[in-house]
Formats: structure tokens, C-alpha cells, sequence
């Protein structure tokens, strides 16, 4: 742990949903923030149907809410949770992880008299993801409107950054964290790992949504069909999967827990994300602790984990072609070297004790510092109402 002795700090986490990444994040996470805040002080707000995502964290430590998929119903449900459970908890600062916990609760806390501070991570901004021109004018709007409504906002890696100063957010607003997870791996299950193949062993973990590339990946699998033994890890979360299309060379394995996940990871000689857009990407970093090279698109924050070359392969445009030519260099170099670098640049870099030091300095920051900012969150409860 981090030996941090400040005061404890309560932190109230939200989220509309959490299965994936925002899962990982908040698993790496707890075991510090709870070590150095205190047990009781870090309490988490998620759907009912992803609470068995949160592992090692108490029941009494979850408030949920129910919902049916994504729909108003569903937000307006987990905008009551958070309310019911700020008047409980009274948090010093409600953090808020993703775009629909972000656009929901950000304007309903600033109409409040007394609020908390409110952190805001996008995990990767709306803007930024493959929808059309006006859609991207439109959420660049809103979240310089609903910036004004945080008291700071964490990008988690500098593309984030970037990509935030260009949509016109102003700087102040930001703080650069980078993601992080545990030095040390979860114990595999070994039963669950057995993968006999004498192809390339390939992995894929993540949701089943064009955001994840998984169809690109299918299409690059049918194309290597005698070179690839392809292993999916993941289901959807937006939309549906035909898994009857996929060709021989593919298995879907569906959600698994961590260390299933591990086993998978021991077993398999490559570790693929072929994102069309990505925030980060946490499964990046768990590759490379487990000693993989990855082979990834040239987009969002890929570029600043993986090596080209070094660490694995990055291949660009996003496009099945380029994909299999991806795995086609790849497979030309030593995939065990690769996976030794990419392990030493993991624990130089990707620590989350690292990770949490720097968000612990950010609420630091917020509680103690700007207080100047009253009088304009006084001016923006007046204005807001006729804004939105």
C-alpha cells in the first residue's frame, strides 16, 4: 500500500455501468483507497445486474440500483441511488466514472445548496468514439457545459488529455492519472487454462461491441484460419453477438472471473485488442503483466503502452486487412521477448500504487485548494437550469 497518512477522505464512486473496464479500475483501486481512507469510507454506486463484477469488495460497501438495460428509467434509478446514498454516507467527494453517470448526475449535483466535491472520469470521451460530425459537435457542448459542474475531471491517459484541451475544456479543469493495476497477478486456475493447439494461441478479452473490434478480429481469424487458434473472452454489452458465424478457428468463452482470466492469459501466446477507439485499456496493462505482446490499432491511448516493435505490433488504418497484417509481422518476431519487455515496462510504469498516489494528491487538491470557485458554482446553480 501507499503508507499515505492523511486524513481519511470519503469517496463515493458511481457508476451507470461497470462491466469491463470501469470493473477492472475500481477492483485495482479499492484495496488502496480502503487501506488509506479506512473501511467505511469508499462506497461504490452500480447497477444490481454488475455486482458480482466488484470482487473483494463488502455488500456493505455497494449501493445498487435497478435497471433494464440502458434506458431512462434505468438512469433515473441510479441518479435516486446516488442521492439516497450521498444523504447517508455524506461523502467529501462523489467520483463519477463514464459518460451517462457524468451527463446524468453532474447537473443534478450543482442544483444542490450543499454538494459534495465532484471528480468526473469519462473513461474515454463520447467525442472521441465513431458517430457522426454532429453527434461529435454535440458532446463536445455538453461536456464544456457539464465541465463548468466538476471540480475536476481525470483523463486517464494523456491521448484523453489531448483530446480534452482540444474540445476546448479548459486545462485547470483536468488532471492527468494514467490507469494502473496490482504488481501482482491473481492466482490462475490452471483446470481452466487447457488451450492444446499447435496454432498461434491468440486472446481476446472484452465487451462484444463495435467499439472492441471484435467483429475486425473474426473477420482476420476466418482469413488466418490454418496460422490462428482464436480464444473470445467477453460478451455484448450494447446490442447482441451472433456467435453461430464465427468461423472453426474461434471459441467464445464468455464472461469469466479474474482468475480464469489469468489462466486464459498463461495459456495464450498473444493477446489482441483491436479497438476502433479506446480510452485506455486496462487489458493492455494486464497482458503485459502476465509477460504477452499485444497487437493493437495506432489508436487512442495504445500508442503510449504498447512499443511498436518492442513490446508487440501496432497496425493502422482500422481495417481487417491491416489486422491480419498485424498478426502476420507479428508472428516474425520472438513473441517471449516481447512479453519480457512489455512486462519491464509495465511495473516502471503502470503500478496502482502509482495510480492511486496521484488521484489521492488530486482530491488532496480539490478539498483543500480553490475554494474560489464558490462564487462561481453560486452563478452556475442560477444559470444552469436555463442552460441545460
Amino acid at each position: 500500500m501507499s503508507g499515505l497518512t492523511t486524513p481519511p477522505i470519503k469517496i463515493l464512486h458511481v457508476a451507470e455501468t461497470v462491466r469491463g473496464g470501469i470493473a477492472s479500475y475500481l477492483n485495482e483501486l479499492h484495496p488502496q483507497q480502503r487501506a488509506s481512507f479506512g473501511a467505511g469510507n469508499v462506497h461504490y454506486v452500480v447497477p444490481s445486474d454488475h455486482r458480482d463484477d466488484l470482487v473483494g469488495i463488502e455488500d456493505a460497501e455497494i449501493t445498487t440500483f435497478d435497471r433494464s438495460g440502458r434506458s431512462v428509467s434505468g438512469l433515473f434509478q441510479m441518479l435516486r441511488a446516488t442521492l439516497q446514498a450521498i444523504d447517508v454516507m455524506q461523502p467529501d467527494i462523489v467520483h463519477l466514472h463514464s459518460s451517462f453517470a457524468g451527463l446524468v448526475l453532474r447537473p443534478a449535483l450543482a442544483l444542490r445548496s450543499r454538494r459534495p466535491r465532484v471528480i468526473y472520469c469519462p473513461h474515454g470521451w463520447a467525442f472521441s468514439r465513431e458517430t457522426s460530425r454532429l453527434s461529435h459537435q454535440v458532446t463536445k457542448a455538453i461536456e464544456n457545459l457539464l465541465a463548468r459542474t466538476s471540480d475536476r475531471i481525470i483523463c486517464i491517459s494523456g491521448d484523453e488529455h489531448n483530446e480534452a484541451t482540444r474540445a476546448g475544456i479548459a486545462p485547470d479543469r483536468l488532471s492527468l492519472v494514467h490507469n494502473g493495476i496490482s504488481r501482482n497477478r491473481p492466482l490462475p486456475k490452471a483446470i481452466a487454462a487447457s488451450w492444446p493447439s499447435t496454432k498461434t494461441k491468440v486472446l481476446f478479452i472484452g465487451r462484444l461491441d463495435r467499439q472492441k473490434g471484435y467483429d475486425l478480429l473474426v473477420d482476420a481469424a476466418r482469413s488466418l484460419e490454418d496460422v490462428l487458434d482464436v480464444r473470445i473472452v467477453g460478451a455484448a454489452v450494447i446490442g447482441k453477438f451472433d456467435g453461430s458465424k464465427v468461423p472453426s478457428n474461434v471459441s467464445l468463452l464468455g464472461w469469466l472471473n479474474r482468475q480464469q482470466i489469468e489462466a486464459q492469459l498463461d495459456a495464450a501466446d498473444i493477446v489482441v485488442i483491436p479497438s476502433r477507439w479506446e480510452g485506455f485499456g486496462l487489458v493492455a496493462l494486464e497482458a503485459m503483466r502476465a509477460e504477452k505482446p499485444i497487437l493493437a490499432f495506432r489508436i487512442g491511448a495504445l500508442p503510449e503502452i504498447v512499443e511498436d516493435g518492442v513490446t508487440g505490433v501496432l497496425c493502422e488504418p482500422v481495417s481487417t486487412a491491416q489486422l491480419v497484417e498485424g498478426f502476420k509481422r507479428l508472428l516474425e518476431l520472438d513473441l517471449g521477448v516481447l512479453g519480457r519487455r512489455g512486462h519491464d515496462r509495465f511495473r516502471q510504469l503502470y503500478d496502482v500504487e502509482k495510480t492511486h498516489r496521484n488521484l489521492h494528491e488530486v482530491y488532496i487538491d480539490v478539498l483543500q485548494g480553490d475554494r474560489a470557485r464558490s462564487k462561481e458554482q453560486a452563478e452556475l446553480q442560477s444559470n444552469l437550469p436555463n442552460t441545460l
